[in-house]
């Protein structure tokens, strides 16, 4: 690990020399271009919404910059509706440090709220679309 690395993890999170010893290298990898995540931001915005009950409509969003900001985010806050969102946010992030575009049609960031919906023995249901958006 570069020393730049060592020098950000150590004064974000206060780790120790001997912990930062023990790194894996996956997580070596991702901080090590932590630059890359200082440039863009990653929204979620919900592409449909049928019966909600948090309220949740087309057009809100999730921002993360890097962590959730609720200065910027317009989605309520349902947990329902964020667990899918964080777990599909992961792979986001590790794409973006090894510099795919998040943009591309291939990369197909969606992700779905733990209601099922109607149809399948829920009441609403609610999708989401990840996208990388570039701070300026």
């Amino acid at each position: 690990m570069d020393e730049a690395t060592k020098a950000l993890l150590k004064e974000a999170v206060g780790i120790t020399d001997e912990d930062l010893a023990k790194v894996q290298r996956n997580i070596e990898k991702i901080f090590s271009n932590v630059g890359w995540g200082m440039q863009y931001k990653i929204v979620a915005e919900v592409i449909s919404s049928r019966y909600c009950f948090a309220g949740v409509k087309v057009g809100d969003k999730f921002v993360f910059n890097p962590f959730l900001d609720p200065k910027q985010t317009t989605c309520p806050l349902c947990p329902r509706a964020l667990l899918p969102v964080l777990i599909a946010l992961h792979p986001v992030w590790e794409r973006g440090v090894e510099g795919v575009d998040l943009n591309d049609s291939a990369f197909g960031g969606i992700a779905g709220c733990l209601d099922p919906g109607l149809e399948a023995g829920g009441l609403g249901h609610v999708n989401f679309k990840l996208y990388a958006e570039e701070i300026r």
